[in-house]
């Protein structure tokens, strides 16, 4: 009988050098890539970090501390200048507005940056997964600074108090000299009862911002 022959079946050029590509590619990634792709996991990790929530807490307060301050040293130069005595109701009221405005305003904008952070996270855990499958990692690409976007609103905050405050008093202010003018001009002319019709002096509201062009918008951080 005769010997049957070997049944192994041996490469082919092509064979070897397709091989010999993917080996060159797996070393590439191994040893230049990898390292690269843990450190941004790391990266990744360190988002969720609870360092990372409580010094956003923490510097959006010394932010809200900073742009309030100035508001209330602002307000009170204002009033002392007016002749309003610091121990008055007037006084003390001015400061309770301007110090609730901007514990809302730290609250708000301490919890949106927070949330923000957590977001972030996520979008880089996207990341993770979009380098494991080999697509394109661009999720973070669309956050911004969240602390920096912390401060701008509190900036904001700050300014929005403190046009209230500035028309508040200018409201005020022209009330009191519209009256003035009234009890002059009536006592002039012998009369005795004010008209009934508006002026228009407190059409506006002292909250209102949006002539000033401040922004409320907050988001991306």
């Amino acid at each position: 009988m005769g010997k049957g022959g070997s049944s192994e079946v041996k490469e082919t050029s092509a064979e070897k050098e397709n091989a010999q590509i993917a080996k060159e590619n797996w070393d590439l990634y191994s040893n230049e890539l990898r390292p690269y792709e843990n450190l941004f996991m790391d990266k990744v990790d360190d988002l969720n970090n609870t360092d990372k929530y409580d010094n956003l807490a923490a510097g959006t307060n010394v932010s809200y501390q900073q742009q309030f301050g100035q508001v209330k040293q602002g307000t009170a130069d204002n009033l002392a200048a007016s002749g309003v005595d610091p121990s008055s109701g007037k006084f003390q009221s001015a400061m309770q507005d301007i110090t609730g405005n901007q514990v809302a305003g730290l609250i708000d904008t301490t919890n949106r940056a927070q949330t923000s952070q957590q977001d972030k996270y996520v979008a880089g855990l996207q990341d993770v997964a979009s380098m494991g499958s080999g697509q394109k990692a661009d999720a973070l690409s669309g956050f911004s600074n969240i602390a920096a976007n912390a401060q701008n609103k509190a900036l904001q905050d700050a300014q929005a108090a403190q046009a209230s405050q500035q028309a508040t008093a200018g409201l005020v202010g022209a009330g009191l000299g519209a009256a003035t003018r009234w009890g002059a001009g009536n006592a002039m002319n012998g009369t005795s009862q004010p008209s009934s019709a508006s002026n228009g002096v407190f059409g506006a509201s002292g909250n209102d911002a949006g002539g000033l062009g401040l922004s409320t918008s907050y988001k991306d951080y």
